[in-house]
Formats: C-alpha cells, structure tokens, sequence
C-alpha cells in the first residue's frame, strides 16, 4: 500500500512538473446591454488610440505596495484584443454611429487617447482597475467648436486576480459609456 501511494504521488508530481504551460484565459467586456448610441445623437466614433506600451493583448498590473512604477503581465491571462480595439467597439455600438451608412457625413467626431489601463494593486488581496482616456468632440461642420475631457474610471475587482480584474474593466467599459453619453449631449452641438 505504501508502495501505490508513493507512486501515486510521483505520477502528480510529475505531471505537475511536466513543463506544459497552462492554457490561457481570454477576457474581454461581455456582452453589451445596449448596442445603439441615444437617439438624436450624431457621432463618428474614431479608432480608440493608446499609448505604445498599451498596444498588447497582455493583461497589465501593478504592485502599488511594491512599485507602483513597474507594469507587468499576467503569464497566463490576456485580453482577446488590444483595450484600444476592445473600447472602439464598444463605443461605436453605444456611443456612435455603428450602423450609419458608410460615408454619410455626421455632425460631430469624437477621437479618444487610452493612456492608462492596468490593475492596481494596493496589497496582495486588494485590487482595483483603472482606466485614463482623453477625449475630444469636434462639431464637423465647423471644425473650430470642440471640447477636451479627461476621464478617469476606477472599479474595485472582486477578486484580487485576472479575472476580477478583467470584470472590474467591463464595469469600467459601462461607465465610460454612460459618461461620454452624457457629456455628448450636455455639449449640445451633435444632435440630428
């Protein structure tokens, strides 16, 4: 009996020794709830673009206890696209015109700058996500009447890890939703 639990032990060990790397997790925002912009608003939005370090599909932390000046990757999560690729599809489907005929010129253009987007950790078991993004909204026409905000969203994860990282993000994605919505339509000059 010692004998089969001995060899029994070696078998795990070695497979947990084997060297195979485990599978990746992919992540990205969910579903959206909603897949139309409000009506009566009129925005082309442009490409997301992020600063160079953010063009990866790496899932990005940092050790804020530690240093909160060294950014790295999850080994073994990653997002199923760049955040600037995932954020430019869900602000066209909820914010612009996605569905506008190719062409057809529109009131206003909103063109946005990730330049932040990791998880924090503040301790080994406390974590939040956080997103910074410059957006600006021209009116078209008159291309002298824009406007320039700052957005900063931060989400408390769940858990202190890449998936309650990865969900704190898609409460960030709705947010920003709403946000950019409302300042959209508090400029005024993009409605139909």
């Amino acid at each position: 009996m010692k004998t089969l639990t001995m060899l029994l032990a070696a078998m795990l060990l070695g497979g947990c020794a084997s060297g195979k790397p485990l599978p990746a997790e992919t992540y990205d925002f969910g579903i959206a709830a909603s897949a139309t912009a409000p009506p009566g608003q009129d925005v082309f939005v442009a490409g997301v673009r992020a600063a160079d370090w953010l063009n990866t599909t790496d899932m990005l932390y940092r050790l804020e206890y530690r240093n909160p000046r060294i950014l790295m990757p999850y080994s073994a999560s990653r997002w199923a696209g760049t955040p600037a690729d995932m954020l430019t599809i869900r602000l066209r489907q909820s914010v612009g015109n996605a569905l506008s005929p190719r062409g057809r010129q529109v009131k206003c253009d909103l063109a946005l700058f990730l330049s932040e987007f990791s998880q924090v950790f503040d301790s080994d078991q406390d974590s939040r996500s956080v997103m910074l993004l410059r957006a600006t909204l021209t009116d078209v026409a008159t291309t002298e009447r824009g406007l320039v905000r700052e957005f900063r969203i931060e989400r408390r994860a769940p858990t202190a890890n890449a998936a309650g990282g990865a969900a704190a993000f898609s409460d960030i994605a709705t947010s920003l939703v709403d946000e950019l919505n409302a300042w959209i339509r508090e400029a005024g000059f993009c409605k139909t």
